[in-house]
């Protein structure tokens, strides 16, 4: 009996729409379309440097610009350019401040921070600098905005001399990441 109700209600399909009754055999899948470089963008990062009240110190502050969540651990890597906009070659180095990095997934628009230490004592060793870069674990290396105590871009940093740099670790909080030794 149930046959021929299946029967009766796929025929009064048929007939009703004039069309044939949905199949339910699986289709085809079709090959995915060819992806190209633009699909496979790296995550996109913000990265701000708020300068603090000590001389040298600063917050620096990575947020999530893309649309998809980063996963990262560890330390971002800190680059400077002289005022030609040619590489300088100031030492950066990798602290555990405030300790170890967690793990840290950021989804879009969160943010996660780390301290950095200039030493800016115009000596021998140091450059006028052009501009400073960061690159997240796993994201391009952008262009780094420097804020001031005053909370406004600083646009002309050629007055800034560095001479070496400390990063500490990201964190998913401010707590204790300017504490360097």
């Amino acid at each position: 009996m149930r046959v021929m109700i299946l029967a009766v209600v796929l025929t009064a399909g048929v007939t009703a729409c004039g069309t044939p009754a949905p199949q339910s055999q699986p289709q085809s899948q079709s090959s995915p379309a060819p992806t190209s470089a633009a699909d496979k963008q790296q995550p996109t990062v913000k990265a701000e440097l708020t300068v603090q009240g000590k001389p040298g110190l600063g917050l620096l502050a990575a947020t999530n610009q893309g649309s998809a969540p980063i996963t990262f651990q560890g330390w971002p890597k800190l680059s400077f350019t002289n005022l030609a906009n040619e590489p300088a070659a100031i030492p950066v180095e990798q602290k555990l401040v405030p300790g170890e990095g967690p793990s840290i997934t950021l989804q879009p628009g969160q943010t996660a921070f780390a301290g950095v230490q200039l030493d800016t004592e115009d000596d021998a060793n140091a450059f006028a600098i052009g501009s400073i870069t960061a690159e997240v674990p796993g994201t391009e290396p952008t262009k780094v905005t420097i804020i001031g105590t005053d909370g406004q871009n600083i646009t002309d940093i050629s007055k800034m001399k560095v001479s070496e740099a400390k990063v500490g670790t990201m964190q998913p909080a401010t707590q204790g990441v300017l504490v360097f030794d």
